[in-house]
């Protein structure tokens, strides 16, 4: 699927293609492999480099011989953790050309798709329709993001109200771990615009390359906003085992006032056990009275005493 810029966008197909007009598409590795690779100048070597199945989120930027080739991680972020699709990148002289290696929705044709629907042919620039498909790409990221505040915002309500259950730890650390696949799938979309913007194989014009920074900026707000979440989230569960201990603290107190309570009692209980033969309130008709109404009072003497001190 080939699309060409002259003074309308139009799709065209291999034998069509004019090196001298702007040119952009998605392509699969056996397109490349059946005539593609040579037409476009697509190397061996790439064609190496995409049929690695590694899904790390770093890889190295190839930008030589009048090209530039990187492998890009894609994922949407409100999805599963390890759900990403994976492309080659491929730029050179007026073309740009998507390599699809893993997409199992089929949202990168969509997303570059819509990426040209929203451009001028006349004015269209390599450097905006690069910046242009990765901003379609990031363009739900904000809200989602925003919901991951949302979730943190509703755990910290818990840890107020008390109503966390038995495996909101392990939810804290899930997120975590989430956000930080996030910040590095930003983390590689950094390291190839600033490859962009260095510009040493002299592929962009340089009035032109105010598009990547501007790209570039958004994705460093984004990433540093999924750090700042991840930041959120260390202090949630720092509240979090606060509250534990807090409410450790309360129960070890609650038993620290009941044993204060019964420690008289269980002395007097203990002194009216060794039954010697001339303790006079054995035979006293008052005795078991007197012993009722001094445990009574001690336990509402202890009972006052920790309320003075509101310890109750």
């Amino acid at each position: 699927m080939l699309y060409e810029f002259s003074d309308t966008l139009k799709q065209i197909k291999l034998k069509e293609l004019d090196e001298n007009l702007l040119t952009a598409g998605v392509v699969t590795l056996d397109a490349l492999k059946e005539g593609l690779a040579a037409r476009v100048g697509f190397g061996a070597g790439l064609i190496e480099e995409c049929e690695r199945t590694e899904g790390r989120f770093r890889s190295a930027i190839d930008m030589s011989d009048g090209h530039l080739f990187a492998i890009v991680s894609v994922r949407e972020i409100s999805g599963e953790q390890d759900a990403r699709d994976r492309v080659g990148l491929f730029v050179k002289k007026n073309l740009m050309l998507i390599v699809s290696l893993r997409d199992d929705d089929e949202s990168i044709p969509a997303s570059l798709e819509e990426a040209l629907k929203r451009m001028n042919a006349k004015t269209a620039t390599l450097e905006r329709l690069i910046c242009a498909f990765f901003e379609r790409l990031l363009s739900r990221d904000g809200s989602d993001l925003e919901r991951f505040d949302q979730r943190i915002a509703e755990m910290e309500e818990q840890i107020e109200d008390n109503t966390t259950g038995k495996r909101f730890n392990s939810e804290v650390l899930a997120l975590r771990r989430q956000l930080l696949v996030i910040r590095n799938y930003y983390e590689q979309l950094l390291d190839l615009f600033d490859a962009m913007l260095e510009n040493e194989a002299d592929l962009f014009a340089a009035k032109q390359l105010y598009h990547f920074r501007t790209a570039r900026d958004k994705i460093a707000r984004l990433s540093a906003n999924a750090q700042l979440l991840r930041d959120s989230l260390v202090q949630v569960r720092e509240a979090y085992m606060a509250a534990l201990d807090y409410n450790a603290n309360r129960i070890m107190k609650v038993f620290t006032v009941v044993t204060t309570v019964f420690l008289p009692l269980t002395l007097i209980v203990g002194w009216y056990g060794m039954n010697f033969r001339y303790m006079p309130e054995l035979s006293s008709p008052y005795g078991y009275p007197a012993v009722i109404v001094l445990s009574v009072l001690v336990v509402a003497l202890c009972l006052l005493f920790f309320r003075k001190k509101k310890l109750l």
